[in-house]
């Protein structure tokens, strides 16, 4: 019953940092991933994206993509098969490209339950 926190620094482009909070490792399903990404990552409009992967128990991917405003979130194991969560949010209309942006997808018994930015909640697809 132990607790799991893994963080990277810079992860991938435009990512300062990725951490992956599980409370009780007993129950790999249910946690909290979050990307804070790099001043101004979101200016050039190239997808952005966080994975974190724990072959074969877990993967989940945040795939930030600023042009169309869509970030799809999925959530499963890493053994090959399909996701077992997935679900699709819609960044604001007004958002501000420049300075700073944190995510954190929410996950709860293997389903994503919400995205935040900047701890305010996106609206799913």
């Amino acid at each position: 019953m132990g607790e799991i926190r893994k963080r990277q620094n810079n992860p991938g482009p435009g990512i300062d940092y990725s951490e992956l909070h599980i409370p009780d490792d007993s129950h790999l399903g249910t946690g909290k991933y979050t990307l804070s990404l790099q001043p101004n990552a979101l200016i050039s409009k190239k997808v952005i994206t966080g994975i974190i992967i724990n072959k074969p128990i877990f993967q989940m991917s945040v795939n930030i993509n600023p042009g169309p405003k869509e970030v799809p979130v999925l959530l499963g194991k890493a053994d090959g098969s399909d996701p077992i969560s997935q679900k699709l949010f819609s960044l604001p209309q007004n958002i501000g490209l420049a300075g700073t942006h944190k995510f954190e997808a929410i996950f709860e018994d293997w389903k994503i339950k919400n995205l935040t930015l900047n701890e305010v909640r996106l609206i799913e697809k």
